[in-house]
């Protein structure tokens, strides 16, 4: 686990204190590098968090060769102590989507025998590919055992 992923520390931390490392231009914004971060990047289906850093707007975050760049609307000076802001609402919705997502899988695949072979969250839908074909009169059943499964609480 990398120590400079404060999102694998504390996934409900929502603030934090960092030195910016580097700032380059990338396609008209900024890309802002930073010596920690509890900002999420964008990976494995699911968005990047967003919201702000030292004053500027993160509007994504990504990793490329394990460098965690948050993408900002304006430069931060390198060396600079910066104070981030997680949009905990987004982190949260994101967190909640992604459980149901595992949840909601784990069921599936117990039922038919099948894999998870592909994930996506998007703005406005959830898509899960399943290396099998899912009866839609089942459908229903499965959001219910789903939903019951959250209701209860259950340990995963």
């Amino acid at each position: 686990m990398d120590p400079n992923a404060l999102y694998y520390q504390d996934s409900h931390l929502h603030q934090f204190h960092a030195r910016v490392i580097s700032c380059q231009p990338q396609d008209g914004l900024w890309a802002i590098g930073l010596d920690q971060t509890a900002f999420y990047p964008e990976g494995g289906g699911q968005p990047a968090d967003i919201g702000t850093l030292g004053g500027a707007k993160v509007t994504d975050v990504r990793e490329k060769d394990g460098i965690i760049s948050h993408i900002t609307d304006k430069p931060l000076e390198v060396g600079a102590e910066v104070e981030g802001h997680i949009d905990w609402n987004h982190r949260f919705d994101l967190m909640q989507n992604h459980s149901g997502e595992h949840i909601l899988s784990g069921i599936i695949c117990g039922k038919y025998g099948c894999d998870n072979v592909g994930f996506h969250m998007g703005k406005d839908a959830i898509l899960i590919d399943f290396n099998t074909k899912i009866p839609a009169e089942d459908l229903p059943v499965l959001e219910r055992t789903a939903n019951e499964a959250i209701w209860r609480n259950v340990a995963s």
